[in-house]
């Protein structure tokens, strides 16, 4: 079986917040390991989530593209976007291109002694 390659994906809206990337990061390479994916790119960002043109965004669209990863962690989709309209775009593009979108309440699940459990029956 082949290993995840993953993006971990983290945007905050103002420097003040600045702490709380490094805590979206450090959470999802948790759920990288406990998964044993393979944590391919992160991007940190600071920025309104009104639009695709940062810079991480732009490096998460080329590698989305270009198929270089299988799954994107985030903590929640508000961190990809601030609007569901566009959101939905960046969702079509990856289910284009055969790539997941994984929030930490999705991660929560997979990762949950039950999911485990009745994965395997």
């Amino acid at each position: 079986m082949k290993e995840l390659k993953v993006f971990i994906y983290c945007r905050v809206l103002s420097e003040e917040a600045k702490y709380l990337l490094e805590y979206q990061e450090d959470i999802l390479k948790e759920y990288a390991d406990i998964l044993n994916a393979d944590v391919f790119a992160v991007a940190r960002e600071i920025g309104s989530g009104k639009h695709f043109g940062s810079r991480g965004m732009e490096k998460l669209i080329y590698y989305i593209i270009n198929e270089k990863i299988d799954v994107i962690f985030i903590y929640d989709k508000t961190r990809i976007c601030i609007y569901e309209e566009l959101f939905a775009e960046f969702k079509m593009l990856c289910d284009k291109h055969e790539i997941d979108i994984l929030t930490i309440e999705d991660l929560k699940k997979l990762t949950s002694k039950d999911f485990l459990f009745l994965s395997h029956d």
